[in-house]
């Protein structure tokens, strides 16, 4: 039988044991330097390179090659990802409101075209194919002289 208590304290244990699986270290190299990142690019603020950063990390243990590591910080710092906060402090998910979930009969898919249509700059000639275009290949060119 459920009641509101059990889904309460389940939960909290939830909670926990997601918390436990946050402090454990990453398993995997890419996810390890993702988590790195901070730290790596305090190191590079202070003047240090990628390969420098690289030779004292292989130093420690670290078991990847120099073109691995600058290809993985690469990627780390065009696309960075959300997670938990150095200090081990939770972060929240944003709230999404009922409105934006919200999907009413009256949406325009187009809207965002036409928004941009009516903003743009300038004289926009939009071209519309003729009505009564003759037949293929019954029109003269305009190339050839008539004798």
């Amino acid at each position: 039988m459920y009641t509101p208590d059990m889904t309460k304290s389940s939960a909290h244990l939830y909670r926990q044991a997601l918390e436990k699986l946050a402090e454990e270290p990453p398993t995997t190299k890419t996810a390890l330097l993702r988590s790195l990142l901070p730290q790596i690019q305090l190191a590079l603020r202070s003047g240090k390179t990628l390969k420098q950063v690289w030779q004292r990390l292989s130093e420690d243990g670290l078991d990847i090659s120099c073109e691995t590591f600058c290809r993985l910080i690469r990627r780390a710092r065009a696309k960075p990802r959300p997670s938990a906060a150095p200090s081990g402090e939770s972060v929240e998910a944003p709230v999404v409101s009922a409105q934006a979930t919200e999907c009413n009969g009256a949406r325009d898919p187009f809207a965002n075209l036409k928004r941009l249509e009516a903003n743009t700059p300038g004289f926009n000639w939009r071209a519309t194919p003729r009505r009564n275009a003759p037949a293929r290949g019954t029109e003269e060119s305009n190339d050839e002289v008539k004798r």
